[in-house]
């Protein structure tokens, strides 16, 4: 039997999706050019051809114009994950998922504004906020796959998920900086492959710090 097909996009919806990439591209390109501080409402709207009122139509705020890619991002992972075999372990499916983040347009732009970040601590505390929504967001998933798991389970899982994509990023953001080539085309391959490894850290259980170091017993 033939399953029902998923019914076409329209137009206006296709013009509303284009409309709102024109307004989250213009953002970070202002972003580029004039700074954080320099951002305004009515600059990101002349710059990608709309009113003032159509970019409040779609974003409370710049702030909301810049978590877009990491909701995108997430949404995006989300759908992955929900794909993976429900067989496979919670662990190994998030190594799956981080791995099949290949787009760099949704990847690049939340690199950006994480390098950027450290410079304007407003940001820093929108993209705390967006590490604490992502939190919530995986609760929501585990408790899915795990239906048997207690919800202090889930959410201890969460938060060392978002712990070891933090210290991804971290790691991720230091090596750019020790290669004195923040513009490195390759970058957005570094971080992924980085966040990918920090989760598998914890699947495997800290392999490297499984090493006893070797202690010389005092006469």
């Amino acid at each position: 039997m033939d399953l029902p097909s998923s019914p076409p996009v329209s137009r206006r919806e296709l013009n509303k999706a284009a409309t709102r990439q024109a307004i989250v591209r213009s953002v970070f390109e202002q972003l580029q050019s004039v700074g954080y501080e320099g951002l305004t409402a009515e600059s990101v709207a002349d710059a990608a051809g709309v009113s003032r009122r159509t970019f409040f139509n779609y974003f409370p705020s710049i702030e909301a114009a810049l978590n877009e890619p990491t909701k995108l991002l997430l949404e995006n992972a989300v759908a992955v994950l929900d794909e993976v075999d429900p067989g496979i372990d919670l662990l190994s499916a998030a190594v799956t998922t981080v791995e099949s983040l290949v787009d760099p347009a949704l990847l690049e732009p939340i690199a950006n504004l994480y390098l950027l970040a450290s410079e304007h601590p407003q940001m820093a505390r929108m993209q705390l906020e967006a590490w604490n929504d992502c939190a919530e967001a995986l609760t929501e998933i585990i408790t899915a796959r795990a239906p048997n798991g207690t919800e202090l389970a889930a959410r201890v899982f969460a938060q060392c998920i978002i712990g070891a994509g933090k210290a991804a990023f971290g790691q991720w953001s230091r090596q750019l900086t020790e290669a004195r080539d923040p513009a490195d085309p390759r970058r957005t391959q570094m971080l992924r492959a980085t966040l990918a490894e920090a989760i598998a850290q914890l699947r495997d259980g800290f392999p490297s710090l499984q090493q006893r170091a070797q202690h010389t017993r005092k006469a």
